[in-house]
Order: structure tokens, then C-alpha cells, then sequence
């Protein structure tokens, strides 16, 4: 197994999004990694829907999903890797997950959020996440396409 991104974006599985990115790497799976999805038996049909027609998707509790990419079940897949939030990505790296880039999408605004990019805001827990994420070595950046600006997140959030 390939994971060729692991993006952070609150819709999870996003049409356009989705399909600049799998065009661009050239993936041919996504695992979305999020209890609250994989629970939902309305979610899981609407983003098979939405995504690009070819990419397997495959949503996964977290715990379930840590053990799926650190196994051999996906070998021969070219993978990106969604999950809603910080709080997923502090969850798969202490399950032992490897992440040493991540790509962050759209996290959207709040009250008590704050702002470290136009799309990506955070709260104060979450800023904990990233905190964690960046202490641990990860590389954190915003670019919402694979053609567009990308944005260094790590000076924002030791800030």
C-alpha cells in the first residue's frame, strides 16, 4: 500500500477536491477514517456518490482504520487517507500510523475558533491536536488543490 496524502478536510469525501487530488497523484482508493461516518448509514452511500468514478472509498472507524493501513488488507492500493479533524490524526499516529505529511483542507470557522488560514480555523483543543502533530514531527500544510499555493501550518500553530 501506497498512502500517497493524508488529508484533513471537515466534509470528508468533496467532489471537486477529491478529484484534483486523486487526478493529480494518481490515487485509485480513499479510506475515510471517521467514527462518525462510518456509523451513519446515509453518510457512506452520499460519498461513494460524490467521489470520482473509479476510487474505491472504503470509511472505517478510526480504530479500524488504524489497523487496516498498518496491515497488509490495501498492498496494492495508491491511497489518500480523509479525516475530519486533528483529533484523528493524534488518534492513528498513537495507534502507531506513520504521518510524517499531512495535507490540511477546509476546517471551518466558529464561534471560539481561531483563524490560521482563510479555510482552516481552529479551537483551542484542536490547536492542542496540531501542537501535538507538530511536536511529533509531522509536516502540516494547507493547500486546498494540488496546483495551488501551498501554506506551511506549523510556524501558525506553535504561535
Amino acid at each position: 500500500m501506497s498512502i500517497s496524502l493524508i488529508r484533513v478536510d471537515d466534509r470528508l469525501i468533496h467532489g471537486q477536491v477529491l478529484m484534483g487530488w486523486t487526478r493529480a497523484l494518481g490515487v485509485d482508493h480513499a479510506l475515510v477514517a471517521d467514527d462518525q461516518a462510518a456509523a451513519d448509514p446515509m453518510q457512506g452511500p452520499l460519498m461513494r456518490m460524490a467521489a470520482p468514478t473509479g476510487l474505491t472509498v472504503t470509511i472505517l472507524p478510526v480504530d479500524e482504520a488504524a489497523t487496516a493501513l498498518q496491515d497488509d488488507r490495501y498492498q496494492r492500493d495508491r491511497m489518500i487517507v480523509i479525516v475530519r479533524g486533528p483529533d484523528t490524526l493524534v488518534r492513528l499516529h498513537k495507534a502507531g500510523l506513520e504521518l510524517s505529511t499531512v495535507n490540511v483542507g477546509n476546517v471551518r470557522s466558529g464561534e471560539g475558533r481561531s483563524k490560521l488560514t482563510k479555510e482552516v480555523h481552529a479551537s483551542p483543543e484542536e490547536l492542542q491536536h496540531w501542537r501535538y502533530l507538530d511536536d511529533a514531527g509531522v509536516d502540516l500544510s494547507a493547500q486546498w488543490l494540488p496546483d495551488q499555493k501551498r501554506t506551511h501550518l506549523n510556524p501558525l500553530v506553535r504561535a
